[in-house]
């Protein structure tokens, strides 16, 4: 999808949306994807302002953003994974896959920077869909597949930025190679 671009009204007429709803997916977009370049403005030959749209931010807007199936961080952490995926085969480098520790409560309070209080209440709502406690030398320790599920499905927003972090890595990559 890199360097395709469309004119914003195609992207109003094609999505359905007014131009006030563009305006409030882009600053959305900018808080979360500050670092991409999806959005290019330029003068016309009658010096009116022509705005094009990357089609990896029309995506991002049809999958994400005016998507109303389940929850906008789960929507957004899908869409980077799939990006992440292509970008990653495009460059030929191996699948980034991020390494859990087995962890006690007072290390998943340090890891999530959470209160006492938010990891038990976490460890509990694990604990109804899966079952990853164990204890050693009397602590209560959460297994890796654990830690995982917290990461991925509960502290949601901390997962989303080390996805961001990695895509801005590898558009960084991706640059140096055009």
């Amino acid at each position: 999808m890199k360097n395709k671009w469309m004119y914003r009204d195609d992207v109003e007429r094609k999505l359905g949306v007014s131009k006030k709803q563009l305006n409030r997916a882009i600053k959305v977009m900018e808080k979360y994807h500050y670092f991409e370049n999806w959005i290019w403005y330029r003068l016309g030959p009658t010096k009116d302002l022509i705005v094009l749209f990357n089609l990896e931010f029309v995506e991002w807007l049809k999958e994400v953003y005016f998507n109303k199936d389940g929850f906008f961080l789960d929507r957004e952490i899908h869409f980077l994974n799939a990006r992440i995926l292509d970008m990653e085969n495009e460059l030929d480098i191996s699948h980034f896959e991020k390494v859990y520790l087995c962890l006690n409560v007072k290390e998943l309070q340090e890891y999530f920077s959470k209160s006492n209080s938010s990891i038990l209440k976490a460890i509990e709502r694990m604990n109804k869909k899966i079952d990853c406690k164990c204890y050693k030398d009397g602590k209560l320790y959460i297994t890796p597949t654990g830690v995982k599920w917290l990461d991925q499905k509960y502290y949601r927003k901390s997962y989303l930025k080390v996805l961001l972090s990695y895509k801005k890595i590898l558009n960084k990559k991706e640059n140096k190679n055009d």
